[in-house]
């Protein structure tokens, strides 16, 4: 009986929330608030938790509570009874909210986030003449990355329920990992004092991304999101930019290869990300992925390495493809220009070439 009404409830509910709120932007962009249907869509999952909450303690507040200190194991059992009756009710509940609430409040938070973050493309990072002093005033994160996560923070998790507020804050801040990291990769050229400045952006992000998932309600560090892969990608990454195997000019490409797929540091990458890093090393006629596909690089992320849910695996086989069509492309014009230029590393391309299986076979296990 109970969870027939519960049934009831949520078809009710599920009628009762806006499906406009994915389609419009979630934030007003004068005034950085949350649009009307998302407000009313975080009122429906408040009064959806309360509903959750009540469920979830009917049956120690009915079997056991009332009868304390001399309740009985009949009690318990009662208790344990109607608890396991009452599951399908709670998992009902639990999907309405995740599947048409909070899955697209976190596809519309990440699809802003994925428009800042295309923003590192613009030069941020190549300014290398740039007085170093004055790279904390010009950071990236700062600028455009830690003003929006305090408004994720105040105007959607401190309205959400805490157990929802949870799974937001961690669904943002997976994609938001991935994403910088993903787009990161793809700068070219980057020297000295452009991986500099996004060393120091990397210790800005990280604590902006800590602050968000605190403010989340919840316990957990990023280290312990997403079973701690995105995270771990994110302190790669810092290893990765200031790997230098490539001054040694006498090593092959098999050699550099397999040198750094020694590298401790290489397994906690997506191969995508090693792959795109490795662009910024070639030579101009070594073409970019984002460039072969004739998308700007935030819109290559977004469309085929990052979901706006934070799922990355999809997108690995297709930058492999991507990336071999690069390099195939590479071989011909090299052969027709006949290797007449200085500029970048002619081993990229064999490199990749020699990389690419091994890290996808590792992926896959």
């Amino acid at each position: 009986m109970v969870v027939s009404m519960m049934h009831e409830f949520c078809v009710m509910a599920r009628c009762a929330i806006s499906e406009t709120g994915e389609e419009h932007r979630a934030l007003d962009s004068r005034s950085s608030s949350a649009s009307e249907s998302q407000t009313h869509n975080l009122n429906v999952s408040a009064v959806m938790s309360s509903l959750a909450s009540f469920v979830r303690n009917a049956p120690e507040n009915t079997f056991v509570n009332p009868y304390r200190p001399a309740q009985s194991t009949q009690h318990e059992e009662a208790a344990h009874s109607c608890r396991m009756a009452l599951l399908p009710a709670l998992r009902e509940i639990d999907s309405l909210v995740k599947s048409s609430i909070l899955n697209p409040l976190c596809r519309s938070l990440n699809r802003q986030v994925s428009a800042a973050l295309a923003k590192m493309h613009r030069g941020t990072y190549l300014k290398e003449s740039e007085d170093p002093m004055s790279q904390q005033q010009s950071s990236f994160v700062q600028i455009y990355l830690a003003d929006q996560y305090d408004v994720i923070a105040a105007k959607y998790l401190s309205q959400l329920p805490n157990e929802y507020a949870v799974t937001v804050a961690s669904t943002v801040a997976t994609f938001s990992i991935y994403s910088f990291v993903s787009n990161a990769a793809l700068l070219r050229p980057l020297g000295e004092m452009s991986r500099l400045r996004l060393t120091q952006d990397l210790a800005d992000f990280e604590m902006a991304l800590e602050q968000l998932v605190f403010k989340g309600g919840t316990s957990l560090s990023l280290s312990q999101i997403a079973n701690g892969k995105p995270y771990a990608e994110l302190r790669a990454v810092r290893q990765l930019l200031y790997w230098a195997a490539l001054e040694d000019r006498t090593l092959s490409p098999a050699e550099v290869a397999k040198g750094l797929l020694r590298d401790a540091w290489v397994k906690d990458l997506r191969p995508s990300t090693l792959f795109h890093f490795l662009f910024s090393f070639a030579p101009a006629l070594l073409t970019s992925p984002h460039h072969f596909k004739r998308v700007d690089a935030g819109e290559y992320v977004s469309n085929t390495l990052v979901k706006l849910d934070g799922s990355v695996e999809d997108g690995e086989a297709s930058a492999w493809m991507t990336t071999m069509a690069c390099c195939d492309a590479y071989q011909q014009r090299e052969s027709v220009d006949g290797g007449d230029y200085t500029d970048g590393d002619r081993r990229i391309g064999a490199i990749l070439m020699v990389l690419g299986p091994e890290l996808l076979r590792r992926r896959r296990q």
